[in-house]
Protein backbone atom coordinates (compact mmCIF):
# COMPACT_ATOMS: atom_id res chain seq x y z
CA UNK A 1 0.00 0.00 0.00
CA UNK A 2 1.55 3.30 -1.21
CA UNK A 3 1.52 6.37 1.11
CA UNK A 4 -1.26 7.80 -1.54
CA UNK A 5 -3.49 5.05 -1.08
CA UNK A 6 -3.34 5.51 2.75
CA UNK A 7 -4.34 8.85 2.88
CA UNK A 8 -7.01 8.56 0.71
CA UNK A 9 -8.35 4.96 2.37
CA UNK A 10 -7.93 6.91 5.94
CA UNK A 11 -9.94 10.02 3.85
CA UNK A 12 -12.75 7.70 3.53
CA UNK A 13 -12.52 5.79 7.19
CA UNK A 14 -12.49 9.44 9.18
CA UNK A 15 -16.21 10.65 7.56
CA UNK A 16 -17.61 6.97 6.60
CA UNK A 17 -20.52 5.99 9.03
CA UNK A 18 -19.99 2.41 8.74
CA UNK A 19 -16.65 2.41 9.59
CA UNK A 20 -16.50 2.12 13.44
CA UNK A 21 -12.99 1.19 14.09
CA UNK A 22 -10.54 0.07 11.61
CA UNK A 23 -7.46 -2.82 12.14
CA UNK A 24 -4.22 -2.38 9.35
CA UNK A 25 -2.16 -5.59 9.18
CA UNK A 26 -0.17 -7.26 6.69
CA UNK A 27 -0.98 -10.47 4.07
CA UNK A 28 -0.12 -13.33 5.80
CA UNK A 29 2.99 -13.85 8.48
CA UNK A 30 5.68 -13.11 6.93
CA UNK A 31 5.07 -8.88 7.10
CA UNK A 32 3.35 -6.19 8.20
CA UNK A 33 4.96 -3.74 6.33
CA UNK A 34 8.83 -4.59 5.62
CA UNK A 35 9.97 -1.03 4.30
CA UNK A 36 10.98 0.81 1.25
CA UNK A 37 11.98 -0.26 -1.91
CA UNK A 38 15.44 0.17 -1.73
CA UNK A 39 16.06 0.20 -5.43
CA UNK A 40 13.74 3.41 -5.75
CA UNK A 41 15.32 4.68 -2.54
CA UNK A 42 18.31 4.53 -4.59
CA UNK A 43 17.07 6.95 -7.44
CA UNK A 44 15.79 9.33 -4.92
CA UNK A 45 16.94 12.96 -4.93
CA UNK A 46 16.85 15.60 -2.10
CA UNK A 47 13.63 17.23 -3.35
CA UNK A 48 11.71 13.98 -3.94
CA UNK A 49 11.64 13.82 0.21
CA UNK A 50 10.42 17.85 0.38
CA UNK A 51 6.32 16.68 -0.22
CA UNK A 52 6.59 14.74 2.89
CA UNK A 53 3.94 12.03 1.30
CA UNK A 54 4.81 9.85 4.24
CA UNK A 55 4.23 12.33 7.07
CA UNK A 56 0.79 13.47 5.40
CA UNK A 57 -0.24 9.57 5.12
CA UNK A 58 0.34 9.00 8.71
CA UNK A 59 -0.79 12.20 10.18
CA UNK A 60 -4.52 11.25 8.25
CA UNK A 61 -4.15 7.37 10.86
CA UNK A 62 -3.17 9.59 13.73
CA UNK A 63 -5.63 12.45 12.72
CA UNK A 64 -8.44 9.78 11.93
CA UNK A 65 -12.18 10.08 14.11
CA UNK A 66 -11.87 6.44 14.15
CA UNK A 67 -9.74 4.04 16.48
CA UNK A 68 -7.12 2.75 14.49
CA UNK A 69 -5.41 -1.15 15.32
CA UNK A 70 -2.19 -1.82 14.13
CA UNK A 71 -1.89 -5.91 13.94
CA UNK A 72 1.58 -6.55 13.71
CA UNK A 73 2.91 -9.66 11.82
CA UNK A 74 6.36 -10.28 11.50
CA UNK A 75 8.66 -7.28 10.22
CA UNK A 76 7.20 -3.59 11.01
CA UNK A 77 10.74 -1.74 9.45
CA UNK A 78 11.09 1.27 8.38
CA UNK A 79 8.00 2.81 7.07
CA UNK A 80 5.83 -0.57 8.67
CA UNK A 81 7.24 0.59 11.98
CA UNK A 82 6.20 4.26 11.51
CA UNK A 83 2.67 3.27 10.47
CA UNK A 84 2.28 1.25 13.24
CA UNK A 85 3.66 4.02 15.59
CA UNK A 86 0.84 6.36 13.98
CA UNK A 87 -2.21 4.02 14.95
CA UNK A 88 -3.56 4.19 18.42
CA UNK A 89 -2.96 0.72 19.69
CA UNK A 90 -0.51 -2.33 18.50
CA UNK A 91 -1.68 -6.09 19.19
CA UNK A 92 2.02 -8.05 18.07
CA UNK A 93 2.39 -11.28 17.47
CA UNK A 94 5.20 -13.52 18.66
CA UNK A 95 7.46 -12.72 15.70
CA UNK A 96 6.67 -9.52 15.10
CA UNK A 97 10.00 -7.10 15.06
CA UNK A 98 10.33 -3.71 14.38
CA UNK A 99 13.31 -1.35 13.53
CA UNK A 100 13.89 1.62 12.08
CA UNK A 101 17.27 0.94 10.07
CA UNK A 102 17.07 4.26 8.05
CA UNK A 103 20.86 5.20 9.63
CA UNK A 104 22.41 2.35 8.78
CA UNK A 105 21.21 3.09 4.77
CA UNK A 106 22.93 6.79 5.62
CA UNK A 107 19.48 8.70 6.14
CA UNK A 108 16.50 8.49 9.07
CA UNK A 109 13.33 8.06 9.30
CA UNK A 110 11.44 10.47 7.13
CA UNK A 111 7.47 9.75 7.90
CA UNK A 112 7.33 11.07 11.30
CA UNK A 113 8.72 8.25 13.28
CA UNK A 114 11.49 10.78 14.82
CA UNK A 115 9.09 12.41 16.82
CA UNK A 116 6.06 9.61 17.31
CA UNK A 117 8.80 7.33 18.50
CA UNK A 118 10.14 9.24 21.20
CA UNK A 119 6.88 10.44 22.28
CA UNK A 120 5.52 6.81 22.93
CA UNK A 121 8.77 5.09 24.13
CA UNK A 122 10.86 8.39 26.08
CA UNK A 123 14.14 10.03 24.08
CA UNK A 124 16.73 7.62 25.50
CA UNK A 125 15.21 4.50 24.30
CA UNK A 126 13.73 6.15 20.50
CA UNK A 127 17.59 7.47 20.20
CA UNK A 128 18.48 3.23 21.07
CA UNK A 129 16.11 2.10 18.30
CA UNK A 130 16.78 5.05 15.51
CA UNK A 131 20.57 5.99 16.34
CA UNK A 132 21.77 1.88 16.39
CA UNK A 133 19.03 0.87 14.39
CA UNK A 134 18.10 -1.68 17.38
CA UNK A 135 15.29 -4.53 16.03
CA UNK A 136 12.38 -4.50 19.17
CA UNK A 137 10.77 -8.20 18.80
CA UNK A 138 6.79 -8.41 20.43
CA UNK A 139 7.45 -9.13 24.25
CA UNK A 140 10.13 -6.39 24.71
CA UNK A 141 7.90 -4.02 22.67
CA UNK A 142 5.29 -4.65 25.29
CA UNK A 143 7.72 -4.15 28.10
CA UNK A 144 8.78 -0.52 26.82
CA UNK A 145 5.42 0.49 25.63
CA UNK A 146 5.67 0.19 22.14
CA UNK A 147 2.92 -2.39 21.95
CA UNK A 148 -0.35 -3.20 24.00
CA UNK A 149 -0.38 -6.96 23.51
CA UNK A 150 1.66 -9.48 22.51
CA UNK A 151 0.10 -12.84 21.22
CA UNK A 152 0.78 -15.87 19.80
CA UNK A 153 0.69 -15.42 15.64
CA UNK A 154 -2.51 -17.54 15.23
CA UNK A 155 -4.47 -15.22 17.76
CA UNK A 156 -3.59 -11.67 16.51
CA UNK A 157 -6.75 -10.88 14.20
CA UNK A 158 -9.16 -12.45 16.83
CA UNK A 159 -7.26 -10.29 19.45
CA UNK A 160 -7.28 -7.16 17.97
CA UNK A 161 -11.07 -7.62 16.52
CA UNK A 162 -12.21 -7.83 20.45
CA UNK A 163 -9.91 -4.76 20.40
CA UNK A 164 -11.68 -3.43 18.45
CA UNK A 165 -15.35 -4.84 19.59
CA UNK A 166 -14.39 -3.12 23.04
CA UNK A 167 -14.08 0.19 21.86
CA UNK A 168 -16.71 0.24 19.26
CA UNK A 169 -19.30 -0.40 22.52
CA UNK A 170 -17.92 2.84 23.86
CA UNK A 171 -19.79 6.55 23.19
CA UNK A 172 -18.50 7.18 19.38
CA UNK A 173 -18.45 10.88 20.19
CA UNK A 174 -16.57 10.18 23.42
CA UNK A 175 -13.83 7.92 21.51
CA UNK A 176 -13.19 10.57 18.74
CA UNK A 177 -13.00 13.58 21.16
CA UNK A 178 -11.19 11.91 23.74
CA UNK A 179 -8.46 10.66 21.20
CA UNK A 180 -8.11 14.34 20.11
CA UNK A 181 -7.53 15.63 24.16
CA UNK A 182 -4.91 12.90 24.63
CA UNK A 183 -2.60 13.65 21.54
CA UNK A 184 -3.31 17.49 22.40
CA UNK A 185 -1.22 16.66 25.18
CA UNK A 186 1.70 16.23 23.80
CA UNK A 187 2.11 19.82 22.30
CA UNK A 188 1.00 21.78 24.80
CA UNK A 189 1.25 22.37 28.71
CA UNK A 190 -0.84 20.93 31.52
CA UNK A 191 -2.68 23.90 32.13
CA UNK A 192 -3.86 24.24 28.64
CA UNK A 193 -4.50 20.75 28.48
CA UNK A 194 -6.42 20.61 31.62
CA UNK A 195 -8.81 23.68 30.09
CA UNK A 196 -8.71 21.49 26.30
CA UNK A 197 -10.05 18.49 28.81
CA UNK A 198 -12.83 20.46 30.58
CA UNK A 199 -14.33 21.91 27.51
CA UNK A 200 -14.27 18.78 25.67
CA UNK A 201 -16.08 17.41 29.06
CA UNK A 202 -18.33 20.16 28.59
CA UNK A 203 -18.89 19.25 25.05
CA UNK A 204 -20.02 15.42 25.64
CA UNK A 205 -21.95 16.09 28.42
CA UNK A 206 -24.52 18.20 25.95
CA UNK A 207 -24.99 15.11 24.03
CA UNK A 208 -27.13 12.50 23.71
CA UNK A 209 -24.64 9.35 23.75
CA UNK A 210 -24.11 10.90 27.10
CA UNK A 211 -27.59 10.15 27.93
CA UNK A 212 -27.86 7.00 26.81
CA UNK A 213 -24.87 6.11 28.54
CA UNK A 214 -25.48 6.76 32.01
CA UNK A 215 -29.24 5.65 31.45
CA UNK A 216 -28.04 2.34 30.14
CA UNK A 217 -25.74 2.08 33.50
CA UNK A 218 -28.32 2.73 35.53
CA UNK A 219 -30.46 0.46 33.83
CA UNK A 220 -28.25 -2.46 33.58
CA UNK A 221 -28.68 -3.06 29.84
CA UNK A 222 -26.48 -2.38 26.86
CA UNK A 223 -26.26 1.39 25.74
CA UNK A 224 -27.55 2.16 21.66
CA UNK A 225 -25.62 4.70 21.11
CA UNK A 226 -26.42 7.22 17.99
CA UNK A 227 -22.92 9.20 17.91
CA UNK A 228 -24.59 12.46 18.72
Amino acid sequence: MSWAEITEFFTWADKAEEVKAVILTGAGNKAFIAGADLNSLKVKKSTDCLGGAGQKALNQIQKCAKPVIAAVNGYAFGGGCETAIACDFRIVSDNALFALPETGLGILPGAGGTQRLSRLIGLGRAQDVILLGRKIGGQEAVSIGLATKCVPQEELLSEAKKMAGRLIAKGPVAIRIAKRVVQASLSGSQEVGELLEMLALSTLCSTEDKEEGVASFLEKRTPEYKGR
